[in-house]
This record gives structure tokens, C-alpha cells and sequence, in this order.
């Protein structure tokens, strides 16, 4: 049977969610507490991938049970969010977790019923419909760049359909830009699924791995770029990948791995450093804990970046990664071809009006205003616009103090000219480089 490599959520805002989701029944015991804590020990012990950090995080434990620190929390949640805390702050491994869900427990210990699995797999599978199984955008931005982003890696079990036609329908453009800045894992089979699409004809392993059973049984697995997938693949296009300080586990793993490999340019922030596989231990009193059960390593490196993040190739903000990497892809493009120089002209004062919209006074707009032949110029509402032989009239949005765009269509823009601080006409600039000068009258 497989094993679902799973490397979820970033702890603390899933145990947040969790909470915010379940009804808090009754006031915990210190009886109660205690036996939490104990079961919790008992976990790390059997299961926890860094046995000798266990001795040192049950200590702290006991010794703030002891000391009363858990003493006045008598709600559920509020003990799981303190509990999580504390595991974290003890081992400094972000994935630790500790939820409180009775539903999800009583359901567990009963996953030998196949009607209760049956209806958890519905109720799974509903809640990611709801999602896109993560998949949020999928665009086509200027110069033909590819644009995916998704915010979780959910099972290709049950999202291969989606990532595929995510994938088919990015498939024609001549870079793509995978945007992982908000993405928190999940799992790692769907990392694997996507890449597979970057290559042709390959064999490569993407990642080492174990992961401890029961009795600390060690089990050692890999895994390489899946021999088929469906549809067209893009070994041929450039890859860039957005990472923020949030980006974390199995997002991570995916942007570690083909940056090792070379196939990727990673743009933004160092990542969360989060590395482990996870899975979920059941506590006493409707409780469970997320425990890193296993190790994921690089087959080039032999190493992972657990607690150090992963390094973008492009240092910069999180906010600037998509117009940094979008005007990266056309550079590279236009390198490779003089045909696509003019593409890099034309769009990259779009790009940077995206980043830091042009600003132009109502006096320097006033001062264009005039018969230019056929077309007018006209300031109304602390706007200018394009009047074309009283017939059309377009809005100009400004992408420099000189330079306009015209709303709804994209064949030529304006560029105002001046001599001596005098406006004397305007031109029409097309694309493919050419222009044709209007004079004012």
C-alpha cells in the first residue's frame, strides 16, 4: 500500500483553522491534561525522527506541567495551541502540532470500518472540490509567460485531473511562472507529479526519504519523475518559481529539487525551512499530535534545509517575485532571439506600472490637452483621454510621465513629445518598433 508522503500545513495556522472549526465540549482535568502530555511523550519516543532531542523535550514538558503553567487552560483548544507552542519552542521543528478534534479521533480509532472510511474519503474530497484541490490561477501574462499558482499540494490521487489541465492549458507558453509564495504543503506526490512535466525521456530520483513505523522500524523510499503523465510536457521552457518566508515543507521540497537539478530559477524570499514528513498520533480526549516521523533528503545534495529555508536564486520581496520573475523570463527569451527584442520594450513599462503605478500631475495632463489632426487629447475628471474623430474615446492610463497605454487596446501607445518643455505632438509607437508622429495644432 502506498504511504502518502505528507508535509503539511505550516502547524500553526493549521491548528488555528482546526480550532476555529470544532465545538469546545467540556473543560479539560488536570487529570485529563496530564494524560495528554503522557500519551504525547510516548509518541515522540516511539515515532519522533530525532530520538535523542526526545529526553530533552519531555523534560520541558513536565517541568511547565509542573510548574503549573497549563494550570488555569481549561479549554481544548486553548491546551493544544499551548501544547504546540511548547513542542516547538522545545525542538525547533516547525511541524509539530498539536490539535484538538474528537470527530477526527473517534474516526480514526474506528479506521477499520469501511463505512466510516468511506465517508471520511467523501468528506475529503468534498472539502478539496471546494479548494480546486489548491489550484488557484492559471493565466497568460504579457510576452506569452505562463502564470500557476496554487496554495496546497493535495494528492494527485484525487487531483491529477486538475493539475493536468492546469497544465495543459500553460503548456503553449514560452516560460512559466509557478507561484508558491502562500503555498503551505501537503503532499509530496503531487511535487513529483508536477515535475515530471519539465522533462522528457529522464530518469532522475527528486527525493530520498524514510519514515519510522511502529517499534522505530526505519522504511527507505524515493521518489523519481514519473515515466508518463498526461498531456503535452515543458522540458523546453524556462521555469520560475516565487517563494516567500511563508512558502513551506513540501513546496519547499518541490522548489529545493529542481533547483538542485538546474531546471528552475527560484525569485523572492528564503523559505520557512520546514523539511520533515509528518503524520498524526492519537491522544486521549479527542487529541492529536503531528509528528515528524521521517527525513527527506536531496539525492544531489544528500542534504535538506530544515530549519535554514530554501535560498532563492533572485533575492528580492515577496510583493516584487511576479514582476521581477516575469521580467526575467522576457529577458532570457529576448536573449535567445533578436525577434522578441521589441516584445521586452513593449512590456516591461506595463510590468513596472504594475509594480509602482506612474504617477502624472493634473497640470503636466492639462498641458497635453489639444487637436493632434484627427484625435483629441482631452483632461476631464482628473483624467486624460483619446478622442478619435468625435467617434471613440479611450481612456490613457499612464505608465510614464510621457508614455501612455490606451484602455482596451493593446496595437499602439502614446508617447507625447516635447521640445524646449513645449508639447509639439505625440506619437503612435506600435510594437514591432515602428511609430508614426502627430503634430499639434
Amino acid at each position: 500500500m502506498k504511504h502518502l508522503l505528507t508535509l503539511l500545513l505550516l502547524s500553526i495556522s493549521m491548528i488555528s483553522v482546526a480550532q476555529n472549526d470544532i465545538k469546545e465540549e467540556h473543560n479539560l482535568t488536570e487529570l485529563s491534561k496530564k494524560q495528554i502530555i503522557d500519551s504525547l511523550t510516548k509518541q515522540l519516543e516511539e515515532f519522533y525522527i530525532r530520538p535523542n532531542a526526545v529526553g530533552e523535550i519531555k523534560k520541558k514538558l513536565n517541568e511547565k506541567y509542573k510548574k503549573g503553567v497549563y494550570r488555569d487552560i481549561v479549554k481544548p483548544n486553548e491546551f493544544a495551541g499551548k501544547l504546540s507552542s511548547d513542542l516547538i519552542e522545545a525542538s525547533k521543528d516547525l511541524h509539530f502540532g498539536v490539535v484538538y478534534d474528537p470527530e477526527w479521533t473517534e474516526n480514526h480509532l474506528r479506521k477499520e470500518n469501511k463505512e466510516v472510511q468511506k465517508k471520511i474519503k467523501a468528506e475529503e474530497l468534498a472539502e478539496a472540490k471546494k479548494k480546486n484541490f489548491g489550484f488557484q490561477q492559471t493565466r497568460i501574462l504579457e510576452g506569452n509567460i505562463g502564470y500557476l499558482k496554487f496554495d496546497y499540494f493535495e494528492d494527485p490521487a484525487i487531483a491529477s485531473e486538475t493539475a493536468a489541465s492546469a497544465m495543459q492549458f500553460l503548456s503553449s507558453t514560452d516560460a512559466l511562472i509557478i507561484d508558491l509564495r502562500q503555498n503551505n504543503g501537503g503532499a509530496m506526490e503531487m511535487g513529483q507529479f508536477l515535475s515530471s512535466y519539465f522533462y522528457s525521456g529522464k530518469e532522475l530520483p527528486l527525493y530520498k526519504y524514510y519514515y519510522t513505523e511502529k517499534n522505530r522500524k526505519k522504511v527507505e523510499r524515493e521518489m523519481w519523475l514519473l515515466p508518463s503523465v498526461p498531456g503535452k510536457r515543458m522540458e523546453d521552457v524556462d521555469i520560475y518559481i516565487l517563494t516567500s518566508n511563508t512558502t513551506f515543507s513540501a513546496a519547499e521540497w518541490m522548489s529545493y529539487s529542481l533547483q538542485n537539478l538546474k531546471r528552475v530559477t527560484i525569485v523572492g524570499e528564503r523559505t520557512a525551512g520546514g523539511a520533515h514528513p509528518i503524520d498524526r498520533k492519537v491522544l486521549p480526549n479527542g487529541f492529536f499530535v503531528n509528528i515528524p516521523f521521517g527525513e527527506v533528503n536531496d539525492p544531489i545534495t544528500n542534504t535538506d534545509f530544515e530549519g535554514k529555508g530554501v535560498m532563492p536564486d533572485v533575492l528580492c520581496k515577496s510583493e516584487e517575485a511576479i514582476n521581477t520573475s516575469h521580467i526575467l523570463a522576457l529577458q532570457k527569451l529576448s536573449s535567445k532571439s533578436k525577434d522578441l527584442e521589441n516584445n521586452l520594450d513593449w512590456y516591461i513599462p506595463i510590468i513596472k506600472n504594475r509594480q509602482k503605478k506612474a504617477s502624472v500631475t493634473d497640470e503636466i495632463l492639462k498641458s497635453y490637452q489639444g487637436k493632434y489632426g484627427k484625435v483629441e487629447l482631452k483632461f476631464e475628471n482628473n483624467n486624460l483621454y483619446y478622442k478619435w474623430n468625435n467617434i471613440a474615446t479611450l481612456l490613457l492610463i499612464p505608465l510614464d510621465q510621457d508614455l501612455f497605454l490606451l484602455d482596451g487596446i493593446d496595437d499602439f501607445r502614446i508617447q507625447i513629445v516635447s521640445e524646449n518643455g513645449v508639447v509639439t505632438g505625440f506619437k503612435r509607437i506600435y510594437q514591432v518598433g515602428q511609430d508614426k508622429f502627430y503634430k499639434k495644432e
